[in-house]
């Protein structure tokens, strides 16, 4: 994607939204124990870590997670020259499936309400945080 990283002076919320959308891809795609190129770039350090992390906490217990997370609204809440809020409603599903392919675990929950704090760093920016509530 031709917009990532997102160095835009004030992003609109289409790439607020496009860069959220590649968050949670990478997100995904990590958990589900393949690579994200995209992931460093759209995360903080300490966000993208915490994904590591889990990632790790699922390989020592032998499972993956597959994430399907679609937005489904965004509305720029907050904004000033390095910080920008959203609140997301997402469309989220997520299965734990162990190393013999068999489901744990699934999750389905069709309005999951979720703010994110976007940040910009140097002239990048990157996902800092979220906060999932309903």
């Amino acid at each position: 994607n031709k917009l990532i990283p997102l160095n835009t002076l004030a992003p609109s919320e289409q790439e607020i939204q496009l860069l959220i959308e590649a968050w949670l891809n990478g997100k995904a795609k990590v958990l589900n124990g393949l690579k994200s190129e995209i992931l460093i770039s759209v995360a903080r350090p300490a966000l993208f870590n915490r994904v590591i992390d889990q990632r790790k906490k699922d390989i020592l217990l032998g499972q993956r997670e597959v994430i399907d997370a679609t937005i489904t609204s965004i509305n720029i809440v907050q904004r000033s020259k390095n910080r920008i809020a959203a609140d997301v409603d997402l469309n989220y599903k997520d299965k734990m499936i162990s190393s013999s392919g068999e489901i744990l675990s699934e999750t389905v929950i069709p309005s999951l309400k979720v703010k994110y704090i976007i940040g910009k760093n140097k002239n990048t920016w990157q996902v800092v945080d979220y906060i999932s509530g309903n």
